[in-house]
């Protein structure tokens, strides 16, 4: 008992370090996976509700997510689960990390700020309801670098796979993760001229007029035959982004960090790098970034600011309207750019960029981009669709990569 009330919290917002042995001791825990405990897990089981609650929580309503007798009558039987879906699941097989391990690994980089700034995703099999996914996570790369925003930072990758109730692979994600010193980015005030938006009422007609020209493919195939490389995508706009928003995605989505009270003591003295005093002097996690501009100021942002995964999900939007119910989104390789803060407006458009066939499948490429209301480009991705065809038939899905079929929970991960 003794041991489990430690401190609580870390005592300033500007306490963690980027040292050399801090990233050599982050170095340490690649390859070695990471254990997931219950109360990380948002969704253990998914569901028609989890998936809506989701999409609700980026701006989707695609039906093929959200409407289970619109679901049943698509290629799949049923809804699925949007592509970021699977953020909210999984549970680990291993429950621990050993002694070594870590005592290689623990305390890397220990309350250094972690920004989220790109996924790369390859999606193998849709998500059903009922589905029990369980990942395996561990780091794959540690890479330093220097930044205007935070100098001397740490990149590193994280990737995570994803098996499904019937042991087949669903999905393999890697997360890239900039850490920088809190205290680094705002003492350089990169964004500092960085001023909110305001809106008249004419410029919310313009954004309305925009949202209501979103279009779905839906249940009408888009054949590979009839697409051109060059093709424009109809673009989705999504803002201004106001606090509702993000509490939608953290609804949505699951934050074990921030459950309250006796829950949130728990969770506090067993990751206390998560946290810090606020204003107050109460500890709250460091995430609220994402919503208290005084925070986010400390850490070099003018304002709090959107969680990047929101916006991958808006370009996963853009082209899961594109393709319609009978394709696949099978690849994403998305950056985030720059920070998207509340009042911001963002539009998402694409573009095709190559067609092609590959293993006798019947491919797109689609080029995104986020555009805000300065003109800026927050963040870009490069999605690969799988078409149905004319000639050959409906899309079959995709296999394994070849070094991870046959993968199974419990295997030692396979970095590299």
């Amino acid at each position: 008992m003794a041991k489990a009330k430690r401190e609580s919290y870390a005592q300033e917002d500007n306490a963690g370090r980027i040292t050399e042995e801090g990233v050599e001791r982050m170095r340490a825990r690649i390859g070695v996976e990471m254990p997931k405990q219950p109360w990380q897990t948002w969704n253990e089981y998914a569901s028609v509700d989890a998936f809506r609650h989701f999409a609700y929580g980026f701006g989707d309503d695609n039906p093929l997510w959200i409407d289970r007798e619109y679901g049943a009558k698509t290629r799949w039987r049923s809804a699925i689960a949007p592509p970021t879906f699977p953020y909210s699941m999984g549970v680990t097989q291993k429950k621990e990390i050993t002694e070594e391990e870590r005592g290689r690994g623990g305390g890397a980089l220990k309350g250094v700020h972690a920004f989220w700034s790109g996924d790369e995703v390859e999606w193998l099999r849709p998500i059903f309801p009922g589905d029990r996914l369980v990942e395996q996570r561990y780091l794959q790369e540690v890479d330093t670098k220097t930044s205007q925003f935070g100098g001397t930072s740490v990149i590193t990758r994280d990737r995570t796979t994803y098996t499904d109730s019937r042991g087949e692979l669903v999905c393999i994600w890697d997360k890239l993760f900039v850490r920088t010193e809190r205290q680094s980015g705002s003492k350089r005030g990169k964004y500092a001229e960085i001023e909110r938006a305001h809106y008249t009422a004419e410029d919310l007609q313009r954004i309305e007029a925009d949202y209501d020209r979103e279009e779905r493919r839906g249940a009408e195939p888009r054949y590979w035959e009839d697409v051109n490389e060059g093709d424009e995508v109809t673009p989705v706009v999504h803002g201004p982004l106001i606090m509702s928003d993000e509490i939608s995605w953290m609804a949505g989505n699951g934050r074990w960090e921030i459950f309250p009270h006796h829950v949130g003591l728990k969770l506090r003295r067993r990751h206390p790098g998560f946290y810090s005093l606020n204003d107050w002097g109460v500890p709250e996690a460091v995430m609220r970034c994402h919503w208290d501009d005084d925070f986010a100021r400390k850490i070099g942002n003018p304002f709090a600011y959107d969680n990047g995964i929101m916006r991958s999900s808006w370009m996963d939007h853009l082209v899961t309207n594109w393709m319609g119910d009978d394709a696949w989104l099978w690849k994403a390789k998305d950056r985030i750019r720059q920070f998207n803060y509340f009042g911001d407006t963002t539009w998402v458009k694409g573009h095709v960029a190559r067609k092609y066939q590959e293993n006798g499948d019947h491919l797109v490429d689609i080029d995104l981009h986020c555009i805000d209301q300065r003109d800026r480009v927050t963040a870009t991705s490069l999605a690969t669709v799988m078409l149905p065809t004319r000639e050959s038939g409906p899309v079959l899905l995709p296999r394994p990569p070849r070094h991870m079929q046959g993968l199974r929970p419990g295997s030692a991960p396979p970095v590299g």
